[in-house]
């Protein structure tokens, strides 16, 4: 059963609701929302999702005694923790932060003015710095962000992240939210779809510092690397993708996520998948060093093809 804290201090009307998903992640929350009440722009409230923590989550909070709107569900996943942050969301803006990022001091200052400035609804967003599981910074992504209308660029790479972006509430409520039967790449698929009808405003700085660590949820494993895989394919092909993303980029990007695949695969031993994905990849895109790892991973299990 959903149990629901109010904030000790409710705040009426905020302009932004920063909305945090966690599940078993104590550790890192209170560092996370140490880095939200830094925040140069005060008008927000925050709203916590805790997908059936087992940790202590909760008393956690309580203990600290911070000032924030707080709902305990049973496990359902990250996207449907997303969908209720949406549901419970009062401010115009959504922000999302997972429980174990941090937001830079003047993200919010700086993705309201870049809102604001425009006469549309629309998207900010912006690089991220990364950090290790103590907090080090280990680099930074240095990915070319775009502006405006977006879809193909998206589609070719993950520019946008749930963290260090904000949207308008009703634009995410209008399109119903994150899928719930991806366990990963729900926010991906998102943003594709939401892509075809809205510019995305990129920011010259970084405004979230994204943590990289053995638990995190993207790990690059071949069953998550599949599913982000069909995501791509379902929205080029059954969501009206290819109107914006042409044949041959779809093509590339297809082959080089069936490259990345088969390499999961290949790592976890399962020779016989990592050649069907391998043999893929090189149909949709020429690839040489993908038909050496087909020929090596068909070798190693053996087979007289790759159809097995």
């Amino acid at each position: 059963m959903d149990r629901l804290t109010a904030c000790e201090k409710i705040i009426m009307n905020p302009k932004i609701s920063i909305c945090i998903p966690t599940y078993n992640r104590k550790d890192y929350l209170r560092e996370a929302l140490d880095s939200i009440f830094s925040q140069t722009y005060k008008d927000y409230e925050i709203v916590i999702v805790d997908d059936g923590s087992t940790d202590g989550t909760a008393e956690k909070i309580k203990s600290c005694g911070y000032n924030v709107r707080y709902l305990w569900q049973e496990n359902a996943g990250d996207a449907a923790a997303r969908n209720k942050l949406i549901e419970l969301a009062a401010g115009h803006y959504i922000t999302f932060l997972d429980s174990d990022d941090l937001m830079m001091p003047y993200a919010l200052e700086r993705m309201t003015k870049a809102a604001e400035a425009e006469d549309e609804p629309v998207v900010v967003y912006g690089a991220y710095i990364r950090i290790n599981g103590q907090g080090n910074v280990v680099g930074r992504d240095k990915r070319k962000l775009r502006t405006g209308y977006i879809t193909r660029y998206l589609f070719e790479d993950i520019l946008v992240h749930p963290g260090g972006s904000m949207w308008p509430t009703n634009v995410l409520r209008s399109e119903g939210g994150f899928d719930t039967s991806l366990p990963v790449c729900s926010d991906y698929d998102l943003w594709l779809r939401l892509s075809t009808k809205y510019r995305f405003i990129a920011l010259d700085e970084p405004t979230f510092k994204r943590r990289r660590h053995s638990s995190n949820l993207s790990a690059a494993s071949a069953s998550n690397k599949m599913y982000e895989l069909k995501v791509l394919r379902r929205f080029y092909y059954e969501k009206g993708g290819s109107s914006f993303v042409p044949q041959k980029v779809a093509m590339r990007r297809f082959s080089e996520e069936e490259y990345r695949v088969a390499k999961a695969f290949l790592k976890d031993g399962d020779f016989g998948s990592a050649a069907g994905h391998f043999r893929l990849c090189f149909q949709q895109h020429l690839n040489f060093k993908a038909l050496l790892l087909w020929a090596f991973s068909a070798l190693q299990q053996k087979l007289p093809g790759v159809d097995r």
